[in-house]
């Protein structure tokens, strides 16, 4: 028996120390594109600029289109306010208020609002670059998504002719992204942004309460990090809607109180017209009705080329309240492509990083589909196809 002097320290035949554990790396990066705010601010203008150009032939080019823009329609509403007033009853009538009173201080009229789109469009598509960057896409599978959705006459035309609903798309979009870290990457951080975009998506549209809706039923159906977290989905879906729940509960309860109507303003809103139901039989038997149709069957066709089948109930619930939204007047008549682009640049937030070589390509594949689903129902929608024609005589092209 061997007897240790009095303070030596014991002789161990075999390490202990454990070995290093290396962290769990993220599933996607978070960095920003470009890395330097300079060149980030460049891309930006540089992404604003084409459409700036075209607001200002739109401008400049006398007789336009033969109707009435949305943002034509803004402005009328816009002057038929009584900016003197301040009570309860006035402050339901600015409804959606982001939207209105931003119309209201952009000056030059049609112009201005189409020049503020352009200027909303900058940061709304660098950050479609940058989470495409940041979920490792390809440069091809990159480049056909980004045509897919900015490169072709729907988005122009929503740009420069519909700014308030441009506005609900963009604050929707980023706010779809940050849904999607919260909830599927676990960034707290990303969900609190996300419940504010969504909230100012709702107030700067009508169409945006549409697609607060659907965030709400299909929050849950995204893969949940947080798993074997009782409660987990609730408290996921609370985070991303309590600032537009709280919101609008405040203004119901004011209503409540003094006009004794609690939803006067959204009774103000909905315009139910039992002819818009047509649109769902020509969904089918109509060239123009499957283009519309097209956007989702290309957001299952992603889903399942991502093995993310739930994607394929988030898809279908948008299209539906896109289409409802149609039908009760929250998407104007003479507004085009919402339903593309909703669906495109969903598609672009909720697909995960790169897979295989092989679904990279099918989903490349589908996001060239995409392309041409946009230029043709570009041309077959009236009111897009008189103002492309419009902008091409005001070029002396034809």
């Amino acid at each position: 028996m061997t007897v240790l002097p009095t303070g030596a320290a014991p002789i161990h035949t075999e390490s202990t120390v454990l070995p290093r554990v290396a962290p769990r790396q993220p599933r996607v990066r978070l960095d920003a594109f470009p890395r330097k705010a300079s060149n980030r601010w460049l891309l930006r203008l540089a992404l604003a600029a084409p459409f700036v150009i075209i607001a200002l032939i739109e401008h400049f080019s006398s007789g336009l289109t033969s109707g009435t823009t949305v943002n034509q329609d803004l402005l009328a509403r816009v002057e038929q306010i009584d900016w003197t007033r301040a009570d309860v009853s006035w402050v339901g009538s600015l409804y959606p208020p982001i939207g209105t009173v931003l119309a209201s201080l952009i000056p030059g009229g049609t112009l201005g609002l189409g020049i503020a789109g352009a200027v909303v469009a900058g940061p709304f598509l660098q950050q479609m670059i940058e989470v495409m960057h940041q979920r490792r896409f390809p440069r091809i599978k990159a480049t056909a998504f980004f045509i897919a959705l900015a490169v072709n006459p729907l988005f122009a035309y929503t740009v420069t002719t519909n700014f308030e609903a441009f506005l609900g798309i963009a604050f929707f979009g980023v706010g779809a992204i940050n849904m999607f870290r919260f909830i599927v990457n676990r960034n707290t951080q990303a969900g609190f942004r996300a419940g504010l975009l969504f909230m100012v998506s709702a107030l700067s549209s009508t169409s945006g309460l549409v697609y607060i809706a659907v965030a709400g039923v299909t929050a849950p159906l995204l893969t949940l990090a947080r798993r074997g977290q009782r409660g987990a989905r609730a408290s996921n879906i609370l985070v991303i809607l309590f600032p537009t729940l709280s919101t609008f509960v405040t203004v119901f309860f004011l209503q409540l109180v003094f006009l004794h109507r609690p939803f006067a303003v959204l009774t103000t809103q909905f315009t139910y017209d039992p002819t818009r139901w047509a649109l769902f039989p020509q969904l089918v038997t109509t060239l123009n009705g499957f283009l519309i149709l097209a956007p989702m069957l290309s957001g299952w066709a992603l889903a399942l080329l991502v093995r993310r089948p739930g994607a394929i109930l988030i898809s279908t619930f948008l299209f539906v309240a896109l289409i409802f939204g149609y039908v009760f007047d929250l998407i104007p008549l003479n507004a085009a492509g919402n339903t593309f682009l909703i669906m495109t640049m969903m598609g672009i937030a909720i697909l995960p990083a790169a897979t295989t070589r092989r679904a990279t390509t099918l989903i490349t594949i589908v996001a060239g589909a995409q392309i041409i689903i946009a230029w043709a129902a570009a041309y077959n929608r009236p009111v897009v196809l008189d103002w492309m024609g419009s902008l091409t005589h005001a070029l002396g092209w034809n």
